[in-house]
This record gives structure tokens, C-alpha cells and sequence, in this order.
């Protein structure tokens, strides 16, 4: 009769052992789904463009170059008028409204309304200067998720064919992380405006000096 207690006692302690770990690993498994569930899901990850020697990535680190091309591209569109300046404007800033700050978008608005009757009829494009793309130099952080991107640009208006404006410019452009819509703006980051006024470039001594538009 011992040797049958014994026996029966040890199953009931494997079978407790068991219902333990089952237990154990039910909460496991209840754990790992909530945290799955609040995974995020997307996960934007920004990699320089040469990977011939490799890259070391961070989640959430955006490499300068990818800065620079950003607030470049969005700067040359929003300066393509092909047809007409006042109109073409117009269209650009509400195309690429997910890509400024709210009070960029407002800013461009008012600058707009300012020089509407100057810019009518006008063609407008813009492109680097040859020999002063980009360089880890042009991109400067100010603050957590704050940049200013220089920009070197020779800007070319026409007025009915003929030539009204042909300058070169720097732009220093602030740039911010913006990860507010990924539908309309899969960049996650967006320009805040001109972090100071735009300077005219002397070619000859490579300095910018005096103002630009």
C-alpha cells in the first residue's frame, strides 16, 4: 500500500510539474502576442546610397547624404515653374504639402501672395552647381532631429523667352524629422523653410555674399 501512495503522489507532482509549465509557457505566448500586436507596422530604415564598402545602420539614423537629397529634390520642385510662375507655384506648394511643416506651408503661401504679380508668366528652374553637390559639411545638425542643408544652386528665369534672372545662390535650408503621414510623405522627414536669409554666390572667390531670392 506504500509503494502504491508513492507511486500515486509522484504522478500528481509530474502532472502539477506539468500544468505548471504549461502555464508558464501560455503566459509566454500571451506575452510575445501583445507585444507583437503593438509592433509597429512599418519600420523606415535609411541607407546611404554607395554600399560597395558596407554599412553599419541604426534604426532611426538618416545617413546626411539622404538629407541633402531630400531638401534638394523638394527645393528643385517647388522651384519648377514650367508655364507660368504664379499658377505653377501655386500647384507646387499644394503638391508637396505633406513634405513642409505646417508653418512652412503658410510661409510659402504668404511668399506667394507677396510676389504673385512679379513671378506671372515667368519660367523658373533650378539645379546644383556643378563642383558643390554634396558634402558631409553641408548638412549641420542644430538640434534632436533638426538640420540645416546648404544648398548651392544656379537659378534661371525667363519672361517670354528672354532671360530676367540668372544667379547663383545658397540656400541654407532646415530641415526636420517629420513622421506625421507615410501615406503622403514616405520620407518621414519635411522642410521647415529657409533656416536664414538666401546669399548670392561670387563664383570667383567661392564665398556667397549679399542676398538672393
Amino acid at each position: 500500500m506504500s509503494r502504491y501512495d508513492d507511486l500515486v503522489h509522484a504522478r500528481d507532482r509530474t502532472i502539477r510539474l506539468l500544468l505548471g509549465g504549461v502555464a508558464i509557457l501560455a503566459l509566454l505566448l500571451l506575452v510575445a502576442l501583445v507585444g507583437w500586436s503593438r509592433a509597429p507596422q512599418h519600420i523606415r530604415l535609411h541607407y546611404p546610397p554607395d554600399l560597395a564598402a558596407g554599412a553599419v545602420q541604426q534604426l532611426g539614423d538618416i545617413p546626411k547624404v539622404n538629407l541633402y537629397t531630400f531638401a534638394y529634390y523638394i527645393f528643385q520642385q517647388l522651384n519648377r515653374w514650367p508655364v507660368d510662375g504664379s499658377d505653377d507655384y501655386y500647384r507646387q506648394i499644394h503638391r508637396l504639402r505633406g513634405y513642409f511643416t505646417p508653418a512652412c506651408f503658410d510661409e510659402r503661401l504668404q511668399d506667394l501672395e507677396a510676389r504673385e504679380r512679379e513671378i506671372r508668366g515667368r519660367v523658373r528652374s533650378v539645379w546644383e552647381i556643378p563642383g558643390r553637390g554634396f558634402g558631409n559639411q553641408r548638412v549641420q545638425a542644430v538640434g534632436p532631429n533638426q538640420w540645416v542643408v546648404g544648398l548651392d544652386l544656379h537659378v534661371q528665369e525667363t519672361y517670354r523667352g528672354e532671360r530676367v534672372k540668372d544667379r547663383l545662390i545658397h540656400y541654407p535650408l532646415r530641415v526636420v524629422a517629420y513622421d506625421v503621414d507615410p501615406e503622403t510623405n514616405p520620407w518621414g522627414l519635411a522642410l521647415d523653410c529657409l533656416a536664414a536669409a538666401p546669399r548670392v554666390i561670387d563664383i570667383n572667390s567661392g564665398e556667397a555674399a549679399g542676398e538672393g531670392t
